[in-house]
């Protein structure tokens, strides 16, 4: 899509997950590693990744909680029990991990940002205790004015999550950043502010949200918003 400028910003939302980091491919082998207490077998890999799949669209409509989140792992990820770990416990074991690969063009892009007076918000999926480690790790928190994670909250693509993050009447002066059309874009449409898609991979757009701009490496955002 052919980008326009993006004016009148006074506030930008970041995504984390995909957007300022990337997870590694080994990640499910370190979290073995760390003394789960499960040999790693591919039937683990694939509950593993099932989990991924079911976590949005099981938290579509109600807010994620610690104790909902371990119980969807012991539903989507049943060998873990024959091991005799229970969902918390190995969510307790996942959330301090540090399995990701920062973007460097993000941290110049949220250098350049604050240098410039834009108030930078983070918005996550995830838990809060993870991510600010992870920002801390990169050198990033420093740059962040506030951090709005799911503890106890609705995902991005639920409207609701809006309430508490955009200042009605302010629409306008808020932009979001993000890899994930189903949930970042999604996040934007609902809370009628504009919108960034992240698309390194150049991925086809087969949703029905529609960024106000895509881009294939993050530098090119300093050159869309204004």
């Amino acid at each position: 899509m052919e980008n326009t400028k993006i004016k009148g910003i006074s506030t930008i939302i970041w995504d984390c997950d995909f957007t300022i980091w990337r997870h590694r491919e080994d990640e499910l082998e370190e979290l073995i590693a760390k003394g789960v207490g499960i040999p790693y077998t591919e039937e683990l890999k694939h509950q593993y990744y099932g989990f991924f799949e079911a976590f949005n669209s099981r938290f579509k409509d109600e807010k994620v909680t610690f104790k909902r989140v371990a119980k969807l792992i012991e539903e989507k990820m049943p060998i873990i029990l024959k091991y005799g770990v229970t969902g918390a416990y190995f969510l307790d074991k996942w959330l301090p991990l540090e399995t990701s690969i920062v973007n460097e063009e993000a941290i110049k892009i949220l250098e350049y940002q604050r240098e410039k007076g834009y108030k930078i918000i983070i918005l996550t999926d995830w838990f809060m205790e993870s991510q600010v480690r992870l920002l801390k790790t990169y050198g990033i928190l420093q740059y962040v004015e506030r951090i709005y994670a799911c503890n106890n909250e609705y995902l991005k693509a639920n409207p609701k999550s809006a309430k508490r993050i955009i200042k009605a009447g302010n629409e306008s002066e808020y932009v979001i950043i993000g890899d994930s059309l189903n949930s970042d874009i999604a996040f934007a449409e609902h809370a009628k502010i504009r919108s960034i898609w992240y698309n390194p991979l150049k991925k086809e757009n087969t949703t029905q949200y529609i960024p106000n701009a895509e881009v294939a490496a993050l530098l090119e955002v300093i050159e869309i918003i204004e």
